[in-house]
């Protein structure tokens, strides 16, 4: 870009527009002219003391003020050069003084003009440039975005006024070259061409000079810290199973854009092409190595086959010459096998890796691919095993409707798209894996000593995905039982929270050990286990305010379970559950809420007064205990988790909201009333629905695989406890 070009210094007096026989004024433009600045404010200075205020002195003193450096002292003193003096009248009578005038005008904003570009450069300079976050130092403080617009307006500002006390003084004299120069500069900061808009990828005009895009693994997310025994981070011995790519680009008139992707064959490619509405008309292509197009359109997908390995090309073109920003996004789902788990090649029983107790994450099935596991179990031991379907990426979760919405139930959760089961070396299935909620569990208890078989299928053929899969061998009982014995009572009975987290460990020195806290998605989950004849007791404290439930799930075929919610004396029941099936693994048990508080009413008295501010105090927590047992003599292991589902609202809650707005506009009193009293009446309601509803759908949620270290310091008096498997896996 062109340097700002300097403004040749316009006396007026040197036109003889402003005659006098001061000294000051003299030995002022002389100063300007030898192109010393701070002497010439000085003799301006003394002679605006000495003679009467004139434009033609404010314009000396706002040139010299200028030429220092104090642009916006000068742009102040060069304004006053532009009001009209008292004797104007006369001078329009006077048309050699009336010409003069117009000059003066003139040069007056063509100083203006140069002032105004000055002092955004000098914005500029002093503008930081924007720092991002220091990712290696989390409280490292952020970079002030709202402060960086207001500075970046202030710049812009600057260049506009630039822009038109230029153009002013070009209206008036054309041919001033100076002027001209310093408003071509400004043009290129208030409005750049096209080309000075381009994105980062030009010149890529034609398809000889395609720009590689490269997309990438994402980020891993971060999550909230939560209590709850963690699982191990996930596997990242595979390759991602999507890269992607997002960019925010420009395209120009008669300007075509090409990139280029590296394929091999198998990759699934999906480039997506975003344009604002009646912004624009671009076009998408994507073509082959051989130069073959295989599709246009705003979104294109396509799975390259082996002779399609190599550079592809991706071309936008402008269809309609305008100017136009575009978004585009470009995946690649590399081809399965290239991202398959730390544990193939499994796929049949010769091949199952022999697995230790704990949680595993970041499995995967390709399409026609099975998975194959094998335990070890000594004589007297159990298995339990549960798995889930970690999200599909690609699959965006429907909005869930609100409970009972047109009396209708809501459909039970889809259970994952593969199937889990457990076989002796025979091949015989000894257990299929029964749904609960979103996720499998199955349970063996003691089938004998031996290596048993975990088959993991998917339902169809061609399905592809993530799983996690969480394995705990557990000794027979009493000696087997959970660590969180002995909570066999009421008064006994354990706190959930304190319980959710992990045991202390000892170091090899034998001194406690601090563990780290680790970042895990989901509520507290503990792993614990009913023996003959056991009861498990558990307690939390709540508030009330929010709604929450407790979860168990369990393979209901080895043993059903049931449990009971009581007060903190554990003698006045609150809540049951004993509806588990085989196609529904587990129960659950709301927590009570919190009586809503009443809504202040209007002073019937005066209706234009508005009603006592609500300061009711939160409700006291209280404490909660839960029974689990076993139904007969059945005995089994499960998982039990405390859930907070976000509440529903449904269509009925909005409509209460509406006509509780209206209320408060209506001034008439009665019928504010009647609607206050509604209002209430659904309030209450809506807490009694929600504190009688079973709550069912938190079995849907459970998202997550914790490790259980209970189970494992349990199996440390198996008989197979320090049995290494046959390779570290």
């Amino acid at each position: 870009m062109r340097a700002l070009w300097p403004l040749v210094f316009l006396l007026v007096a040197c036109d003889g527009a402003f005659e006098t026989s001061h000294g000051g004024v003299d030995r002022g433009g002389e100063a300007l002219l030898e192109n010393k600045p701070a002497e010439a404010k000085a003799a301006f200075d003394e002679a605006a003391g000495e003679l009467p205020e004139s434009p033609e002195l404010d314009f000396d003193r706002g040139l010299a003020l200028s030429a220092t450096g104090d642009q916006p002292q000068a742009i102040d003193t060069l304004l006053r050069a532009l009001r009209p003096a008292p004797d104007d009248a006369d001078r329009q009578r006077d048309e050699a003084k009336a010409q003069a005038q117009l000059v003066l005008r003139q040069r007056v904003n063509a100083a203006l003009g140069l002032a105004h570009a000055k002092a955004a450069l000098a914005l500029e300079k002093q503008a930081p440039a924007p720092s991002a976050p220091d990712p290696k130092d989390p409280s490292a403080p952020k970079p002030d975005e709202k402060k960086d617009d207001k500075a970046a307006e202030g710049v812009m500002s600057e260049w506009k006024l630039a822009v038109s006390f230029l153009e002013d003084a070009l209206r008036d004299k054309p041919d001033d070259l100076e002027s001209r120069r310093t408003l071509e500069v400004a043009l290129l900061r208030v409005d750049p061409p096209c080309s000075a808009r381009d994105d980062k990828y030009e010149e890529n005009d034609v398809a000889g000079v395609a720009k590689l895009l490269e997309p990438k693994a994402p980020a891993p997310e971060q999550t909230n810290q939560s209590g709850g025994e963690q699982p191990p981070p996930p596997d990242q011995s595979g390759a991602a199973d999507e890269l992607k790519l997002q960019e925010q680009l420009f395209s120009c008139p008669d300007d075509d854009d090409w990139y280029a992707l590296n394929l091999e064959a198998g990759d699934r490619v999906s480039v997506t092409l975003t344009v604002p509405a009646d912004k624009g008309k671009l076009s998408l292509t994507l073509e082959s190595p051989s130069g073959e197009v295989v599709g246009t359109g705003p979104t294109l997908k396509h799975t390259v086959a082996p002779n399609e390995a190599g550079k592809w090309l991706v071309a936008v073109k402008n269809i309609e010459l305008d100017e136009v920003s575009y978004g585009l996004e470009v995946k690649v789902r590399p081809r399965c096998d290239k991202t398959e788990d730390r544990f193939e090649d499994n796929d049949s029983s010769a091949q199952a890796k022999l697995l230790t107790p704990g949680a595993l994450s970041d499995l995967k099935l390709c399409p026609t691919d099975e998975d194959w596991y094998a335990v070890d179990l000594a004589e007297g031991e159990s298995l339990f095993l549960f798995a889930q379907a970690a999200p599909d990426p690609d699959k965006k979760a429907a909005p869930k409707p609100a409970p009972n919405q047109a009396g209708q139930p809501e459909p039970p959760p889809e259970p994952p798209p593969f199937a889990l089961e457990i076989r002796d070396t025979s091949g015989k299935v000894l257990n299929s894996a029964g749904p609960s909620g979103d996720a499998l569990v199955a349970t063996l208890l003691t089938p004998g000593a031996g290596r048993y078989d975990i088959r993991v299928s998917p339902r169809d053929p061609m399905w592809e995905g993530r799983y996690s899969l969480m394995i705990e061998i557990v000794p027979p009982c009493p000696e087997g039982d959970d660590r969180f014995e002995d909570n066999d009572v009421s008064q006994d009975a354990t706190d959930f929270m304190k319980a959710s987290q992990p045991p202390p460990q000892q170091g090899p020195d034998g001194q406690p050990v601090t563990l780290q806290p680790q970042q895990q998605k989901g509520p507290p989950v503990v792993f614990a286990r009913i023996c003959p004849g056991d009861i498990d007791w558990w307690t939390v404290t709540d508030d009330g305010t929010k709604p929450a439930v407790w979860v168990a799930t369990f393979d209901h075929k080895q043993g059903d379970l049931a449990m009971t919610l009581f007060d903190e004396t554990g003698l006045t029941e609150l809540a049951s559950s004993d509806t588990s099936s085989p196609d529904k693994n587990g129960e659950a048990v709301p927590l009570p809420l919190a009586p809503k508080a009443e809504k202040p009413k209007p002073d019937p008295n005066n209706p234009s007064t508005p009603p006592e501010p609500d300061d009711a105090p939160a409700p006291p927590p209280k404490k909660l205990t839960l029974r689990v047992a076993g139904v007969g003599d059945a005995q089994n292991f499960y998982l039990l988790r405390l859930d907070r589902p976000e509440p529903q609202q449904s269509d009925s809650d909005s409509k209460d909201k509406d006509k509780d707005k209206d209320g408060d506009k209506d001034k008439d009193q009665d019928k504010d009333k009647d609607k206050q009293d509604q209002s209430d009446k659904k309030d209450k309601d809506k807490d009694e629905d929600q504190q009688g509803q079973p709550l069912q759908d938190a079995l849907d949620k459970l998202d997550r695989n914790p490790e259980n270290l209970e189970a494992k310091e349990s199996a440390k008096s198996s008989p197979r406890a320090n049995q290494r498997p046959i390779k570290d896996w």
